[in-house]
């Protein structure tokens, strides 16, 4: 297998591997995921992060890219200096709506975040509010010079103890996973000395306003100064050091190999993959396609081993949604321009079939080398990881997942999907 350098690679010819809100990190894409972004040209992308994974886990990669882990922490914080007036601010996703809610004061946070009624009843936003104060009154006291993104893991009231296997630990869950820290350990004596906890990820550049920044992935927080002495335990996201945790055996290797191969030979065995890109559904035909993936997921625990039966079961899923959207319109008119609608699609879909049965041929080989890749960057553990079953007991699980950073600040998500997506949609929280 050929060396593969990412300044030079198909990578070069589509800069966004990650869904953006107008540039902001909303949302991160799926490795596999890029053959449906960007058909033939996604998938070259997703096969040179492979082959950039491959070298980097036999200790010979020459690709420049940061890996970092993707945090299980909520709610996702945005604060610094805002370019328009110096001031210090905290904020949600909030922070880039049209009227952004940027909460420069203690004042701020009440009027932008109160309680809502939904349907009928006080929706509380008291919990938000507390963590917001918490973030605005301890982050402030940090070197920023920008604006950053993190996740926050917890606050003082979040910290608990618990008895995992007769030792005695802290915990905090801030979302899904419930992170765990030997009670007597210098890790855990840092944690209950600070007022918050937070995970930075990604940095904002440009201007001159905070609508005109853009995200970039793999921010070192090293600058931010002294935690202990804000009450802030923070970390930045990026993997430090993984020699000698994740070197791969020879086996495996060779097994990560000829996946890798597999999906490269299947890959220059099939067409452009134009259709994804030419067709009356535009961008809604790709996000379809990944929330028929997830519907999968969701009902059946796997992914769709059966090309053929998943192309078909798209085309039904299709037909679903739009009789839903038919039924729920009433007049005669715009019925029958939705129904036309409908058949103009289930046509188009009908006739591209096999390009559909061969990206997700192709889909399904990139997902088996990344499981590889997954399974052997789980060794890379910060803070021990567990979810709670329904009889109170602790299970061990993976972290989140991961996140690859290339040279440019461009990003795409590794995760197990058949885990940690499965628990966020049996929780109730968005998964895949």
């Amino acid at each position: 297998m050929r060396a593969v350098d990412l300044t030079k690679s198909y990578l070069k010819e589509c800069t966004i591997y990650h869904r953006l809100d107008e540039n902001k990190n909303t949302h991160l894409e799926h490795l596999e995921d890029l053959i449906f972004n960007n058909g033939l040209t996604g998938g070259k992308q997703a096969v040179d992060y492979l082959v950039s994974f491959y070298e980097m886990l036999k200790g010979s990669s020459k690709t420049k890219f940061n890996l970092t882990t993707k945090w299980d922490g909520a709610p996702a914080i945005f604060a610094g200096i805002d370019p328009a007036d110096g001031k210090f601010f905290v904020g949600t996703k909030g922070v880039f709506n049209k009227s952004p809610k940027l909460n420069k004061s203690l004042a701020d946070i009440k009027s932008n975040h109160p309680d809502k009624l939904v349907k009928g009843e006080t929706q509380s936003a008291e919990g938000l509010r507390k963590k917001l104060i918490s973030a605005f009154t301890n982050l402030r006291k940090l070197n920023f010079t920008g604006v950053v993104q993190g996740d926050m893991l917890f606050t003082k009231d979040d910290i608990q103890t618990a008895t995992i296997k007769g030792e005695e630990f802290i915990v905090f869950k801030p979302n899904t996973i419930i992170y765990a820290v030997p009670k007597n350990s210098n890790l855990a004596k840092e944690i209950l000395s600070a007022n918050i906890g937070i995970v930075f990820h990604t940095e904002y550049v440009g201007g001159p306003t905070l609508a005109d920044m853009s995200a970039k992935f793999g921010y070192d927080a090293s600058a931010l100064g002294n935690g202990a002495n804000a009450g802030v335990w923070y970390r930045d996201a990026i993997i430090k050091d993984y020699s000698g945790q994740v070197t791969m055996t020879a086996d495996e290797s060779a097994s990560l190999k000829a996946s890798i191969e597999t999906a490269n030979s299947k890959l220059s065995s099939i067409g452009d993959l134009e259709f994804l890109k030419n067709n009356e559904f535009g961008q809604n035909l790709r996000e379809r396609i990944k929330t028929s993936v997830n519907k999968i997921i969701r009902d059946q625990g796997r992914f769709e081993q059966d090309p053929k039966a998943f192309a078909t079961a798209f085309i039904t899923d299709y037909k679903t949604v739009m009789k839903k959207a038919i039924d729920s319109v009433k007049t005669d008119k715009t019925k029958v321009a939705k129904t036309q609608l409908m058949l103009n699609g289930i046509k188009f879909l009908e006739d591209n079939t096999q390009e559909i049965v061969s990206a997700y041929v192709v889909y399904l080989e990139l997902i088996r080398a990344k499981e590889m890749i997954v399974n052997k960057l789980a060794n890379v553990k910060q803070i021990d990881t567990f979810v709670q079953t329904a009889d109170g007991d602790y299970e061990v699980t993976g972290e989140e997942g991961f996140v690859a950073v290339d040279h440019i600040g461009n990003a795409i998500k590794l995760v197990d999907r058949l885990d940690f997506s499965a628990k966020n949609f049996g929780s109730g929280r968005p998964g895949a």
